[in-house]
């Protein structure tokens, strides 16, 4: 589907469905990419399979759309867990990988250039562990992880060693009884350098004024708000993270974004969010319609979710790729 098949709504709507979900299916992905762009699937066994975007026919919102196993060969009960757009395979870029249990590695992205129709290995995994993120960078950007009880560790990428696909990787985070990893982003080496990282919270100011770039916090429930990023300090591998978001014990954090890589005239951000629900019902919003606040505050409704469960996934579009 194009972007504009969803229209921009306002902050604490309901948003749109995208049709009648099958039985025990829910929504997990929505990018934004280009019809020859190469599309990298990861499963949550850690397995990669690659196809070109237009594999997935365009189709109206309210179709059921096309089965993977229809384009990728996929074993019983894998499932897809993150996918990857990829324009072209350039030597000084990373494969980020993060697991549930809080395990991370960097990979070539060379590595990913030519892949079998059955897959490949892309990281090693221990039992009860999963592969769930995956994200593109470069050894100059910054890394930012949460868990679902809203804790951050932001952390540079360069730090992190270089390891082939047949590996686990190290310790990302230290992670509390039940605690599961919740989202990682990239803060690209453009904002790194304007960024100065400061460790004093009381220069925050609450409301909108502070200028970005930000954390944007979504919680499970529908809330959500952005916080500065000079909030938080940049800490080494393998600690317990810094408080981001406080919940309350019915609540846990969906998804962590940074934002503020596109600003318009007044300094505000012109990036959008699209939050999907279990249901499969849409919301896109502005980012510039979150409140700034600070690592302890609850944060504002962003969907309402009475009839629709909770908030299965979201993502991040710049107002460039609205016009795609």
């Amino acid at each position: 589907m194009k972007p504009s098949t969803f229209n921009l709504q306002n902050r604490g709507t309901v948003g749109k469905s995208v049709g009648k979900l099958r039985v025990n299916d829910a929504m997990s992905d929505f990018i934004v990419c280009h019809a020859h762009d190469h599309v990298l699937y990861f499963s949550d066994k850690g397995i990669v399979y690659s196809a070109r975007a237009y594999k997935i026919p365009e189709c109206t919102r309210n179709a059921a759309g096309t089965p993977l196993v229809q384009v990728l060969s996929l074993s019983d009960g894998e499932r897809i867990t993150s996918i990857v757009p990829v324009k072209e395979f350039a030597e000084e870029q990373f494969l980020l990988m993060l697991t549930v249990s809080g395990y991370i590695k960097k990979v070539s992205l060379n590595s990913f250039s030519s892949i079998r129709s059955t897959g490949i290995i892309a990281i090693q995994l221990v039992p009860g562990d999963e592969l769930k993120w995956v994200r593109l960078c470069t050894n100059d950007d910054l890394v930012a992880m949460a868990s679902q009880n809203g804790k951050v560790i932001l952390s540079s990428s360069d730090i992190i060693r270089t390891l082939g696909r047949n590996t686990r990787g190290s310790v990302a985070m230290r992670l509390k009884k039940e605690d599961k990893m919740a989202s990682m982003d990239i803060i690209p080496t453009s904002m790194r350098r304007d960024l100065e990282i400061s460790s004093d919270a009381s220069k925050i100011i609450i409301g909108k004024g502070p200028k970005g770039p930000w954390l944007l916090f979504i919680s499970e429930s529908g809330y959500g708000k952005r916080v500065p990023l000079s909030s938080f300090r940049i800490l080494p591998l393998n600690r317990g993270g810094l408080i981001g978001y406080k919940f309350s014990s019915e609540d846990c954090l969906a998804a962590v974004f940074v934002v503020g890589f596109s600003l318009a005239e007044d300094g505000e951000s012109d990036e959008q969010v699209v939050l999907v629900s279990q249901s499969g019902t849409v919301n896109r919003i502005k980012v510039r319609d979150i409140s700034i606040q600070s690592r302890f505050a609850r944060g504002v409704i962003l969907m309402r979710l009475e009839h629709a469960g909770k908030i299965q996934s979201a993502s991040l579009i710049s107002d460039t790729e609205t016009e795609l």
